[in-house]
């Protein structure tokens, strides 16, 4: 591969062994998985959000690898549009941390209960409408990693050496990266967006940084996000600074005695509003008071997600228009 893939749907390859499946427009449940050659056994980073895009995933996967087969899954996070698809993979070693693992078995935003969910006419409940009419979940149903793994883990496939970092509780409580060293690739999962808006979960928001950090001290030649274009390490910087930059103004607005709501309505994105979900930042800003004091009261996903969505403008696949407009009512947010 000489140039960096367009960010178009479908399997591209990075050189050495390595591709990337890129989901575009790369918004909410629409996530990129990896595809790593062995000699005989293929490795595949995270498996897709749901039955049609887990198949296609698995097409693809089966129309590069020749004689090889599926050894070898990865989930890079306890996110459903990165592990729904495991039931494609049965048979296969999967492997995810244990704090991913623990937070896949009390998964909130399951598909089995997203009718339940969608009920109320409320931004989230229209959100959770949309995922069940956009997403196929006919015939889905859990599969959960069979092995797990703390702080590090080597693999060996096919002859090619995969390195999982555990970098989590960054994004969700147990973010992994994979790192090919032979081919110079990173597939990054969650801890980094790239053209949108990354969003924290589990925080702390430093740890995001961190994380971005152990990105960078790979010296990749490409970094396949969880969202969004293959990228290079400059432009890993790039959500570097966003975070840093959330972090200088969310520590801020927590020391002059503001709400969480308060600070996001005093929020001037500057350069990053440009970003699609650009409402996000109310989630992050949530992480940081957290990070500051651990006594501060968590917010329930559906609530903050309320904020979030509401100010989204509906855009919730992904694409323009996706401004700091603060439509959603605020007060005692």
């Amino acid at each position: 591969m000489t140039d960096f893939p367009p960010f178009t749907r479908g399997l591209h390859d990075l050189g050495g062994g390595c591709h990337a499946w890129l989901e575009p427009p790369g918004g909410w449940g629409y996530a990129n998985s990896g595809v790593v050659l062995g000699t005989d056994e293929v490795l595949v980073v995270d498996t897709q959000n749901d039955m049609a895009l887990g198949t296609a995933l698995r097409a693809a996967v089966d129309g590069v690898a020749g004689h090889r087969a599926v050894t070898t899954v990865v989930n890079t996070h306890s996110d459903g549009d990165h592990w729904n698809g495991n039931l494609l993979y049965e048979g296969a070693r999967i492997i995810a941390s244990e704090a991913t693992v623990g937070e896949m078995k009390a998964m909130w935003l399951e598909p089995d209960r997203m009718a339940e969910l969608a009920r109320d006419d409320t931004a989230f409940g229209r959100f959770i409408g949309w995922r069940i009419a956009t997403f196929d979940f006919i015939g889905w149903r859990p599969v959960l990693p069979t092995e797990s793994f703390s702080r590090s883990k080597q693999l060996l496939v096919g002859g090619r050496v995969a390195e999982l970092v555990e970098v989590g509780p960054a994004h969700t409580r147990g973010d992994t990266i994979v790192h090919v060293p032979s081919a110079g690739v990173v597939y990054a999962g969650d801890v980094l967006f790239t053209e949108s808006t990354p969003i924290v979960w589990a925080g702390p928001v430093t740890r995001c940084i961190a994380a971005l950090d152990r990105i960078l001290e790979c010296d990749p030649r490409v970094v396949v996000p969880g969202h969004g274009p293959v990228v290079r390490p400059a432009d890993v910087m790039i959500v570097r600074n966003y975070f840093e930059f959330l972090l200088e103004f969310a520590t801020g607005a927590y020391r002059a005695g503001k709400t969480p709501a308060e600070a996001y309505s005093a929020l001037d994105l500057g350069p990053y509003a440009r970003w699609p979900h650009a409402s996000r930042a109310y989630q992050n800003i949530l992480a940081v008071y957290r990070e500051l004091d651990p006594e501060f009261p968590a917010v329930p996903p559906p609530e903050a997600l309320e904020v979030v969505l509401a100010d989204d403008d509906g855009d919730w696949i992904g694409g323009a228009g996706c401004g700091h407009t603060h439509s959603a009512p605020l007060a005692g947010a």
